[in-house]
């Protein structure tokens, strides 16, 4: 049996042959997911793909500091079980959210545990480890240095049947069957042009202009410099649109990136690096990194806006195609939701396929949409509290920003706040938990501060 889809409807899991675009995180974990419904999957991708930790051209960022939320751990456990161990052995480090501590909206918020893991490594380590996992998998194959030109569709052009690699040595592109192609090729996916090429209306594009500069550098500190704590996050404010994270990866060193928001000025150099972490809202990087020695100069990046394309609402999809990863949204990277929120959407596809169903574009992307809308809501809205950020700002907005600024306020004496707050963040709990009556008194009880 051959597994299928079509537009409109879901088909039987099957035996066929699926296509992954793309091998970063998303394409990884799709990847590993689809081996639960079809017999062969193969992988591709345009950079020759490296053996351990070393970065590629193709993930720009891997240099600057990334964080697997909660549910993400989560999600790559119940993919590759036996992961967050083989992390751990190889260097990394796992604990509870009270390991992190948190400035959010000028305010220092109170630890506090939630129950959930978070892994503190780099992202080239994480990825090297995932990608050894998957090329592990009989029924998994790899073709790196490959470019992807084109999709093959059908004649009348309703499904994708495959895709079109460029040709070698001067030949005719290599078409490569499947029954399932899936888009993971990231932020700058030629998928929605293919389409319109292919007379197919591509998604409509929701994007917020948050124009973040950042750099990163790598630093050796004493042990024990932050009592044990193993990743620090200071969040900008209303007026302040600079902030920055620090976090111990698995080498033993300490990654360090500042950023700042809509157009302001990341630091250039070691010296204005210094200068920027003594003006954060808390002194804790400024103080850590003092006590240490940078080895390396700042890796400088630029993140121009949050991006959704609204696959889910389209009608005219051709069937055999399902996009993932920032292919469909990509955040403001200062939430580290982005290898989470592919890893949750592998996940809901490995469960779809385990119950004996592949899914139809059209539902794929509807379920995909209730991956995405929460952190989609959380990253709009912190971006739309600072002031400096250019958007429309409804009145439900303004008056939620308010609310948490109160909450984050009253969060610096009550644990219960920072979990609960914790836990949305970490994509573990619906935005709405906030809003419960016994939270909503806590916070009317909290007095609100304005330092930290």
């Amino acid at each position: 049996m051959r597994a299928t889809t079509e537009p409109g409807s879901d088909a039987p899991a099957g035996t066929g042959h699926a296509v992954v675009m793309g091998a970063g995180m998303a394409g990884l974990a799709v990847a590993k997911a689809l081996t639960a419904g079809f017999e062969r999957v193969t992988i591709v991708d345009r950079d020759r793909l490296p053996v351990g930790t070393d970065h590629r051209p193709g993930v720009p960022q891997d240099r600057h500091l990334h964080l697997l939320l909660p549910s993400g751990v989560e999600a790559l456990e119940t993919l590759f079980p036996g992961l967050l161990e083989e992390l751990c052995a190889g260097g990394a480090t796992a604990g509870d959210t009270d390991r992190i501590r948190m400035c959010l909206n000028g305010h220092r918020l109170a630890p506090a545990h939630t129950g959930h893991r978070v892994v503190f490594a780099s992202r080239p380590f994480v990825e090297a480890h995932v990608r050894r996992r998957v090329c592990e998998e009989r029924r998994i194959s790899v073709r790196d240095n490959v470019r992807i030109v084109g999709l093959a569709v059908s004649d009348d052009r309703g499904r994708v049947e495959g895709v079109e690699l460029a040709a070698s040595n001067g030949g005719d592109p290599e078409v490569l069957p499947a029954e399932v192609v899936v888009d993971c090729t990231g932020r700058r996916s030629p998928v929605p042009s293919w389409l319109a090429e292919l007379r197919h209306r591509p998604p409509e594009v929701e994007e917020l202009d948050v124009q973040v500069r950042y750099a990163t550098r790598r630093y050796e500190l004493p042990d024990g410099v932050l009592d044990g704590d193993h990743h620090v996050l200071v969040g900008p404010t209303p007026a302040g649109p600079r902030g920055g994270a620090m976090t111990y990866v698995e080498d033993g060193t300490w990654l360090v990136t500042l950023f700042a928001m809509a157009g302001d000025r990341a630091p250039a150099d070691g010296a204005s690096f210094e200068r920027f972490a003594e003006e954060l809202p808390i002194p804790d990087i400024h103080e850590a990194i003092g006590a240490g020695r940078a080895i390396d100069d700042p890796a400088p990046y630029r993140f121009p806006a949050n991006r959704r394309l609204r696959y889910e609402r389209l009608d005219d999809l051709p069937g055999g195609l399902l996009v993932a990863g920032d292919a469909v949204c990509s955040f403001n990277p200062i939430y580290g939701q982005g290898m989470s929120v592919a890893a949750m959407e592998a996940q809901l596809l490995q469960a779809r396929l385990r119950a004996g169903t592949c899914p139809s574009a059209r539902a794929w992307f509807r379920d995909v949409a209730t991956v995405i809308d929460t952190a989609w809501q959380l990253a709009i809205g912190s971006d739309l509290a600072v002031e400096a950020v250019e958007g429309r700002r409804p009145l439900s907005t303004r008056i939620l920003n308010r609310y948490l600024a109160r909450l984050q306020a009253a969060a610096t004496d009550d644990p219960r706040l920072t979990s609960r707050l914790t836990r949305v963040v970490g994509l573990v709990d619906p935005p709405s938990r906030l809003l419960w009556p016994t939270t909503v008194a806590s916070v009317v009880r909290g007095a609100p501060r304005s330092g930290t």
